[in-house]
């Protein structure tokens, strides 16, 4: 590892992203600005993210090396990646290594022979949502709390993620875990076309629809919201293992539209573009990738108090939060903003603004890489 100081003005950055291949790609274009930046991931984590349009994302001085793709069942997989991860030891030679939430075995094996290189984890869920595969989270369990404890830092999306990672971890160091919010996902802005025009009085639902995502009670929020609001409309897009629960009742109402099917992301620029209003009524969670897009898209915002998802959000300057499992609050927040429409405005330009200096991805890049920098010195000091 080279030499690195406070004072050091360039780092030799490598990102290990096997998931959440979205989060990583505003940090990568902004990091490369400054540093040296290689990405590690695989095409089908790329693919998910935009097809065969991906590389031209990237900022072309990030070195992306794409590994193939194999099932964690094929004893091969493992092989791959941890060969993968140690030609990049050898041949790059990082100065820190920043990880997207994994839990594979190949890492603890990695990081025994690596002991002088400093890890940076982020975390994104510390347990399985609700409703998601608890057993095989459990068969991984002591792997992840190892990888935990061998990282020099953690990023976590919020401080209310922070709290629940230090309740499933409580060996963990509260000083070296740091908050880092998710940001505005402005690439998604690539596919916007000026024939994308807001719909009034639309309210968008969107993501992977589980049960921790809330549908169920924004549908019993809906019979007030459309009293109220008349013309409210309702679009619900994505699937998910919680939506056969509320298919019927979408169906039925035809002031709601339901895209039971995964989007490519073309089409969720669309639908981004055309709502006027976005809406999280999660009951449980960690952070968003929607609310990331509506911060990006100037969206004003109803999200309950979850996670970090109410640290992304300027209460009554770009959106409003609520309880969970409160569909009475979940409808008068959402018919707030469809019955005053200077207040929405007024909230799309804060969700704007908001995107562009707090939840910049060069906010964020910055906060990160003072994070790199105690992970560095950190490791020295061990």
């Amino acid at each position: 590892m080279r030499s690195v100081g406070k004072d050091s003005d360039r780092l030799r950055i490598t990102h290990c992203a096997y998931w959440f291949a979205d989060a990583i790609l505003g940090l990568a274009n902004e990091q490369v600005k400054r540093h040296d930046v290689r990405l590690i991931t695989t095409r089908g984590c790329v693919n998910w993210l935009v097809k065969d349009e991906w590389r031209g994302l990237y900022d072309p001085r990030v070195n992306i090396r794409v590994e193939r793709d194999r099932r964690r069942s094929d004893p091969l997989y493992y092989m791959d990646r941890l060969a993968g991860l140690w030609r990049n030891v050898q041949q790059f030679k990082p100065d820190v290594l920043h990880i997207q939430s994994p839990s594979d075995h190949f890492l603890n094996h990695l990081f025994v022979r690596t002991k002088h290189l400093p890890i940076v984890l982020t975390i994104h869920d510390p347990r399985p949502h609700m409703g998601e595969n608890l057993r095989g989270y459990e068969r991984r369990e002591p792997l992840i709390l190892q990888l935990q404890r061998r990282a020099d830092w953690i990023i976590v999306h919020g401080q209310g993620v922070k709290e629940q990672l230090l309740e499933a971890n409580p060996r963990l160091c509260p000083d070296r875990i740091s908050v880092v919010l998710l940001g505005a996902w402005q690439y998604m802005l690539t596919w916007r076309r000026p024939e994308y025009q807001e719909r009034p009085k639309t309210i968008l639902f969107f993501g992977r629809i589980n049960a921790y995502k809330g549908l169920g009670v924004l549908m019993d929020a809906w019979q007030h919201i459309k009293q109220a609001s008349p013309e409210a409309r309702l679009v619900v897009a994505g699937t998910g293992n919680d939506l056969p629960n509320h298919r019927d009742r979408i169906l039925a109402d035809p002031s709601c539209e339901l895209l039971d099917r995964v989007l490519p992301t073309q089409e969720v620029s669309r639908l981004f573009a055309e709502a006027s209003i976005v809406v999280m009524p999660y009951i449980e969670g960690t952070q968003s990738g929607p609310l990331s897009i509506s911060v990006a898209f100037g969206k004003p915002v109803v999200v309950t108090n979850v996670g970090g998802l109410p640290e992304m959000v300027d209460e009554n300057r770009s959106g409003l939060v609520v309880p969970p499992r409160n569909p009475e609050a979940l409808a008068d927040a959402l018919v707030r903003l469809l019955e005053d429409e200077p207040l929405r405005q007024k909230m799309a330009q804060g969700a704007l603004a908001l995107g562009q200096t707090r939840l910049s991805p060069a906010t964020l890049a910055m906060q990160t890489e003072d994070v790199y920098r105690r992970a560095i010195d950190f490791r020295r000091s061990r």
